[in-house]
């Protein structure tokens, strides 16, 4: 979706066409939801490993890149082809380590790290990186930073010139071969395991631990759900008898709903907006706006104190670059009421309020661009252009069709093969009897001759005494 968003704002704010056009955007788009739902993405969970594969991992997120990329680690060698099993259930632990970092809140590419040390014919596993390589190419192609090459046999060299040439340009680009020293140009050696020669002691183990948690607590968050926003949502009562007094908002907030920014093009600053808010009680209201995308508004103020009958104003700007994804934030203003008159750190306050005493209203995001939001437009060119797009083939179906092309040569070069063989014996057998038969017509022919001598010789002698007598 963020691809298609992409293709089609650079293409209508500059005229220019990005790397991800629209309609191989929504080919990438349509092929990835279809892999979600057959792959079962979202329903990947604990429960889903073996025991074996959770308490001893050699793939998992450990350490940070020098940019703060997440670090991704495959110990190779230890990864065996012929385990079937296992082999399955690392598929499944790629994909949710991937989609996990895909779907953070700050998102940020990851470096990949192979551990190629001590690795031999029999830890290449071609199905896995095949799959591999359709993950990063066609489900996540925005995901890889490096990936690093650690200490690879030269008896791997001719098995790695095949995998780079199933990789697109960006992504060959990306592979970087290291050794122990070359490595630290990418990561900081307190942030390498120990067995990479790095000085990190976390165990796999509880890193993985960490990773479940968070999907877990991600879960549990009610805070971005997509069902419709309502005006107020109170905490204060779950007595469905409470007065309307203690129902009602002690504040009215505008926008009710939607909080909506223009920008001119997709990378441009927003217009500052604001949300306005009225004390329409007769005691103080503290207040405090959140959002889920910090890095993306800039938000001023973020909390404050509003008298009674007091107006104010919280000014909300979107940064540059953030309008493509805007449309999924959302923002969360907290409000209650301060009984007795306040006049400290209203910071400080709001770290020691019951939060049941605490209002909350939400507010969902939307993007317009020269007054048309971004996702009618995507909408709009998608449906325009679907009956013209023919969905392309992902990576692996091409693979696929190059393996089975190959079994079709290499079985043709074998029956030619047999053909050759058996003509060539035929020729030998042809070329022993003729040689045997030459010699019989020889020998027939010598015998003649010898028998034709021996007549002779008598009949000469004869002449010879003639004379005499």
């Amino acid at each position: 979706q963020r691809r298609v968003r992409e293709a089609v704002v650079s293409t209508q704010s500059t005229g220019k066409t990005c790397r991800f056009t629209l309609e191989k955007s929504f080919n990438m788009m349509s092929e990835s939801l279809k892999w979600r739902k057959s792959f079962g993405v979202n329903d990947i969970s604990k429960t889903s490993f073996s025991e074996e594969l959770l308490t001893d991992p050699y793939l998992y997120f450990k350490g940070y890149g020098k940019h703060g990329e997440p670090l991704l680690i495959w110990d190779v060698r230890r990864h065996k082809k012929n385990n079937t099993a296992l082999n399955a259930e690392m598929k499944k632990l790629l994909a949710f380590l991937l989609d996990r970092r895909e779907g953070a809140k700050e998102y940020q590419k990851v470096i990949m790290l192979f551990n190629m040390s001590g690795c031999g014919l029999s830890n290449i596993d071609y199905d896995f990186i095949k799959y591999l390589i359709s993950l990063l190419t066609e489900y996540y192609p925005d995901i890889l930073d490096n990936l690093l090459v650690f200490e690879m046999p030269r008896l791997l060299s001719a098995a790695w010139t095949i995998i780079k040439n199933m990789l697109d340009e960006d992504s060959r680009d990306a592979i970087k071969f290291v050794n122990k020293s070359e490595v630290l140009e990418y990561v900081d050696k307190d942030q390498l395991p120990i067995s990479l020669g790095g000085t990190n002691e976390a165990a796999a183990a509880n890193v993985m631990e960490n990773d479940f948690q968070s999907l877990a607590d991600k879960k549990q968050v009610t805070f971005t759900q997509q069902s419709p926003p309502r005006r107020t949502t109170s905490t204060t009562s779950s007595d469905s008898k409470a007065s309307p007094e203690k129902n009602m908002s002690p504040l009215v907030i505008t926008p009710q709903e939607t909080l909506t920014f223009s920008v001119q093009q997709s990378n441009s600053e927003s217009l500052p907006q604001s949300i306005k808010m009225t004390n329409n009680r007769e005691v103080q209201v503290a207040y405090k706006v959140k959002t889920t995308a910090p890095e993306h508004y800039r938000v001023k103020p973020t909390v404050g104190l509003i008298e009674p009958g007091q107006e104010i104003e919280v000014s909300v700007q979107l940064t540059p670059g953030s309008a493509v994804t805007a449309s999924r934030d959302r923002f969360l203003v907290q409000c209650t009421p301060i009984t007795a008159p306040f006049k400290g750190d209203i910071t400080e306050y709001w770290r020691s309020v019951e939060q049941g005493k605490v209002t909350e209203h939400r507010l969902r995001c939307k993007v317009v661009m020269n007054g048309s939001p971004i996702e009618e437009k995507v909408d709009h060119l998608m449906n325009n252009s679907m009956h013209a797009i023919t969905p392309a083939p992902n990576v692996a179906d091409r693979l696929l069709a190059i393996e089975n092309k190959l079994k079709s040569i290499e079985q043709k070069a074998e029956a030619t093969h047999r053909q050759t063989r058996n003509t060539l014996v035929i020729i030998q057998i042809f070329l022993v009897v003729s040689l045997v038969y030459i010699s019989y017509l020889l020998y027939q022919e010598y015998n003649l001759l010898q028998e034709s001598i021996a007549a002779e010789a008598p009949a000469a002698q004869t002449e010879q005494l003639k004379p005499e007598l």
